[in-house]
């Protein structure tokens, strides 16, 4: 039987912090269907990027090139010659602007082929990243059938390439298995953190930047507290914001109230020891750690400004306001979850136990994803 060669696909899209993009081309690249499929890596840090060691493993290539913040014209230079001295399939591009995308433009001169993914609903940046954001955005469009326009969600694709623009949504999917509820964990995590079993225990997960809104949820847990209910508030992650929101949780007197626990490993257990998962984000793509909370059974009170497509199990996940600083309807509606698990403990750990089932329904498993992008690698190579 002939041999068929592997689809070589390139990346770009890793920088030196753990963020959504990272997380989900490691998970990618660990599914991947190895045999057909080899992934490499575009490599504009300074130092090794994210999850390097773990992608080496994998048989990962990496392709340094000289940031363009050090110099662009070395940057172009590089980008130039990485694309004309090897023999790629696809390049697939991985975003949350379009402040920057010579990767693009190299790659299709030499005849590559280019997906174009926006991973995010929106994105903090100078005035300079927003007007080169405007301007590329316009050249992607022009190019048309030159590149493949896909999305996490519609919110961001219409962010990424506009309105009544054409583009393919591709929704993230998870590895149900992982974040199934685990009664046994709760109990060891709950221990481990020192959180009585009566706790009401409140968590939000993220990098501490302005999309986060942690200080929303640090006043959802004030006016819990002011409700009579004995509660407390993880905040799993790091970030330049987690020292001004330390100093917040203090000026409301909530410091021992608000375990600041870092970058933890074990969020599958973590979501087992929550009672409700705060999301009041300012925008995101397509946020996984809602689906995982879903998918581990944990009801979810996440922020109208994210796509609705991440609303899965909808009598357990539910959207809503943060413009108005509404704090009061969050921790009512925080409350009402409570009040309906003491009701009746066991049923509600037996429903978060069969929660996973829901969303495999739906097809936000990662063998759906997995098979999804596979599909997508060898329609582009053949258009």
């Amino acid at each position: 039987m002939e041999k068929v060669d592997k689809i070589k696909v390139i990346h770009f899209g890793l920088s030196l912090n753990r963020g959504g993009i990272e997380t989900y081309l490691h998970k990618v690249a660990s599914n991947i269907n190895k045999k057909d499929f080899s992934f490499s890596f575009i490599n504009s840090t300074s130092s090794k990027p994210c999850f390097y060691e773990e992608l080496r493993k994998m048989g990962c290539a990496f392709y340094n090139v000289t940031p363009r913040r050090k110099s662009v014209w070395r940057n172009k230079q590089d980008l130039d010659q990485l694309f004309r001295e090897n023999d790629f399939d696809v390049l697939h591009f991985h975003v949350n602007t379009l402040s920057y995308i010579d990767p693009v433009l190299v790659a299709l001169k030499y005849g590559v082929k280019v997906v174009v993914h926006s991973r995010n609903a929106g994105a903090a940046g100078s005035r300079l990243t927003q007007l080169l954001h405007r301007i590329n955005k316009a050249r992607i469009n022009r190019l048309k059938n030159e590149i493949t326009k896909v999305a996490v969600s519609e919110l961001a694709g219409e962010w990424l390439f506009g309105q009544n623009t054409d583009f393919a949504i591709y929704n993230n999917g998870i590895d149900l298995e992982k974040f199934r509820f685990l009664p046994n964990e709760r109990d060891q995590i709950r221990n481990e953190l020192n959180i009585g079993k009566n706790t009401f225990l409140l968590g939000n997960v993220g990098a501490f930047v302005p999309a986060k809104n942690q200080e929303f949820a640090v006043q959802v847990l004030h006016k819990v507290l002011e409700s009579g209910v004995d509660a407390k508030l993880v905040l799993i992650g790091d970030g330049a914001l987690k020292k001004k929101v330390i100093d917040f949780a203090e000026r409301l007197n909530l410091s021992d109230k608000v375990l600041f626990l870092g970058k933890r490993e074990d969020m599958p257990s973590m979501f087992s020891a929550l009672d409700v998962f705060l999301f009041p984000s300012h925008y995101e793509g397509f946020p996984n750690a809602v689906l995982e909370a879903q998918a581990c059974g944990l009801p979810a009170l996440i922020s109208d400004a994210i796509t609705k497509e991440v609303v899965v199990d909808v009598e357990n996940c539910k959207q809503l306001p943060i413009a108005s600083c509404d704090y009061g309807k969050w921790a009512v509606n925080a409350v009402d979850i409570l009040e309906s698990r003491v009701n009746d403990i066991e049923v509600k750990d037996q429903e978060r136990v069969k929660s996973w089932e829901k969303i495999e329904v739906a097809g936000f498993s990662i063998k759906e994803e997995i098979i999804k992008l596979e599909t997508l690698y060898k329609k582009v190579i053949n258009s």
